[in-house]
């Protein structure tokens, strides 16, 4: 009797232990702080990828949370490094699909995208810093 009242503590401890360990996203997002000037700008990126045949308005308000780590990819997950070089014209950081740089990305660190003709350059974030990648 006493081994069966073992077994049921001992699973109530797992039980509880699982609650407390629910397999969620590392990130709590909620805490994640989109920059409106950004949002406004890079939108258009999160838009395209999800207006093919849907509402994109709708889609947004039913999925705020992959809305929120698709914009942070395409608005945060790099930055520009100015006048890198001395040569070439400032780069318009909104014009930037950064999906399109997404195989120079480095695993462990921060990695440098050159683009003939602009002085500036894209700094990707290491992907393990990313929240999505998609």
């Amino acid at each position: 009797m006493k081994a069966k009242y073992r077994s049921y503590f001992f699973l109530g401890i797992l039980f509880t232990m699982s609650l407390f360990s629910f397999s969620q996203d590392p990130t709590d997002w909620t805490k994640i702080k989109l920059d409106p000037i950004k949002e406004k700008k890079f939108e258009t990126y999160v838009e395209y990828r999800h207006s093919a045949g849907t509402d994109y308005q709708k889609w947004k308000s039913e999925n705020k949370y992959q809305y929120i780590k698709e914009m942070w990819y395409f608005s945060e997950s790099f930055y520009i490094k100015r006048n890198y070089s001395n040569d070439g014209v400032s780069m318009n950081e909104e014009a930037i699909d950064i999906a399109r740089f997404e195989d120079n990305r480095k695993q462990n660190e921060e990695a440098l995208v050159i683009i003939p003709g602009f002085k500036d350059v894209i700094v990707l974030l290491p992907a393990n810093k990313l929240i999505y990648k998609p």
